[in-house]
């Protein structure tokens, strides 16, 4: 990336931090309202993969929802929590003392923090990364040999809402960015992901023009 491009980038993140360091203290109330239901349809993916991860990191962390269902699917697993806000951090610290909390942007923890994962999560929140593809290649690189990738994404869909965009702006002037499943996926293969699950689920209900926005949520691994 330019120095310009990091720039932005860095600029982006700090905008979305700044909205999530506000919705904090209400974002659980926020999630139960509009029916967030992508943790669920994560877990019921990866179930029936008899994953045993040892190491695993959740990337977008929030609060912590997505640790829950991680903490409960994975009890011996050591869980690494990273998020952009440093509120939402404080809330995940709250809910799961236990684990190791950082604030920092997601490609710029991949790209700084060492060693490997068994089972890296990244869900909800690559369409709001400065470059979610820069995040998925960098998750592919962190994978310990035999490890596997969660992701979602809200790829671009045919219709009458606001998913038939590749980009929407939403409260505060932040970006939503949307792909096509296939470039999802051509870009992960090159990357030496291989897929191994996938399915669809209506993340939530948008407030705004209650429309459903669907995610795709895809299991890779990156054989060793």
């Amino acid at each position: 990336m330019s120095a310009a491009t990091d720039d932005e980038g860095r600029d982006a993140a700090a905008g979305w931090a700044g909205f999530y360091d506000w919705l904090a203290p209400e974002y659980d109330g926020w999630a139960v309202r509009v029916g967030w239901s992508a943790n669920l349809a994560a877990a019921a993916l990866l179930a029936p993969l008899g994953l045993a991860p040892r190491r695993v990191l959740d990337l977008g962390a929030g609060t912590g929802q997505t640790a829950r269902m991680l903490g409960a699917s994975y009890p011996a697993a050591d869980l690494t929590l990273v998020d952009v806000s440093p509120a939402m951090i404080e809330e995940a610290r709250r809910a799961f003392p236990s684990a190791e909390h950082v604030v920092a942007d997601a490609a710029d923890f991949l790209r700084d923090a060492p060693g490997e994962w068994d089972l890296i999560v990244v869900v909800g929140v690559l369409e709001l990364v400065p470059d979610m593809f820069e995040v998925l290649e960098r998750a592919a690189t962190r994978l310990a040999p035999g490890g596997h990738l969660l992701a979602s994404h809200e790829p671009i869909l045919p219709g009458p809402t606001v998913q038939a965009h590749e980009v929407s702006v939403v409260r505060g002037g932040h970006r939503v960015q949307r792909f096509e499943r296939a470039e999802v996926a051509r870009r992960a293969a090159t990357y030496g992901l291989r897929q191994v699950a996938t399915g669809d689920v209506v993340a939530f209900h948008r407030e705004g023009d209650g429309s459903d926005a669907v995610d795709e949520l895809v299991v890779w691994t990156r054989d060793a």
